[in-house]
Order: structure tokens, then C-alpha cells, then sequence
């Protein structure tokens, strides 16, 4: 009897590893597969001072893969009357936890290479592209807050800014 237990065994080690490769291969977490896309409309293609710091959120479900953070401003050539806006841009996290990047939106074409023409005569969207790549670690509700740091009142020729969380395959 414990001769053939001992000539079985290599068969029962087999199957049992089997098994627990199965059990546990066959769980995938939950990935993100859209870009997830939160837009902001300037009403009058006025970005206002109330509207200084524009909050986004969006519930994130993964965990597993990385993500580009990424805004598309767009507006109006003819009425947008200045070369640069500095931008503060902070993620908070559902427990709080909060991360920042400082950047400039540079409206001169001939400097930023992601000025996009429409072919709607003046009208043009700029990339940004805040956090080239982002892992959030919690699943929740994610808020971004998007600063101007320019103290000018009334800013005319923003029509949009829409913020793009793209999954990075």
C-alpha cells in the first residue's frame, strides 16, 4: 500500500499543481480598456477667474495598468490674447493622497508642436500632457484639479478643456 502511494505520487504532486494554477490563472483583475474623457465647456468662450481652478473626477476600477493624463484645450486664435498660461495640475486620490505636476500651455505653434488646427478656421486644440504615465494604486473616485495661475479676470477664445485618462497598452 505505501509502495504504490510512493509510485502514485508524482501523478497526485501533478495534479494538485494543476489545479492551483487553474484556481488561480483563471482570477484577472479588473482593467480600464476606454479612455475615460471629463469635459469642461467655457460658456461665452470666457474662462472666468471663478473658474480658475476646474475640478475633474472620475471612478478609476484598475489597478493593474498605467495611464497617460493627458488635457485638450481648445480655443479660439483670434481672441485668445496671451502667449502663455502656467498650470498647476493635482490628482487626489480616494484616500486623500494627493500628487502635483507645474506646467505651461504655450499657444505658439511655432514652440509646441501639439497645437492641432480645426478646420474650423481659427479654431485649434492644444495637447498637454500632464502625467505621461500614472499607476493608481487605489480603486475610487480620483479628483483632478486644474489651476490657472494667472491672475488676469476675463481670458476670451476658450471654448473647452477636456481632461483624457488613456490606458497605456
Amino acid at each position: 500500500m505505501k509502495k504504490r502511494i510512493y509510485q502514485q505520487f508524482p501523478l497526485i504532486l501533478l495534479i494538485i499543481i494543476s489545479v492551483s494554477i487553474l484556481a488561480t490563472g483563471c482570477h484577472r483583475p479588473e482593467r480600464q480598456r476606454e479612455t475615460i474623457k471629463v469635459e469642461h465647456q467655457f460658456p461665452n468662450t470666457n474662462w472666468t477667474f471663478e473658474e480658475q481652478v476646474l475640478h475633474f473626477g472620475f471612478d478609476n476600477i484598475d489597478t493593474v495598468s498605467d495611464f497617460r493624463i493627458e488635457f485638450y484645450l481648445k480655443y479660439d486664435t483670434t481672441l485668445v490674447a496671451t502667449e502663455e498660461i502656467p498650470v498647476n495640475i493635482t490628482i487626489t486620490a480616494p484616500d486623500g493622497m494627493e500628487t502635483f505636476v507645474s506646467s505651461v500651455l504655450n499657444f505658439d505653434p511655432k514652440q509646441n508642436k501639439d497645437i492641432t488646427p480645426f478646420s474650423q478656421g481659427s479654431v485649434c486644440s492644444m495637447k498637454l500632457v500632464a502625467f505621461p504615465q500614472k499607476h493608481f494604486t487605489q480603486k475610487g473616485r480620483y479628483d483632478i484639479s486644474f489651476y490657472r495661475k494667472m491672475p488676469k479676470y476675463d481670458n476670451l477664445g476658450f471654448e473647452s478643456l477636456t481632461l483624457n485618462v488613456v490606458p497605456i497598452k
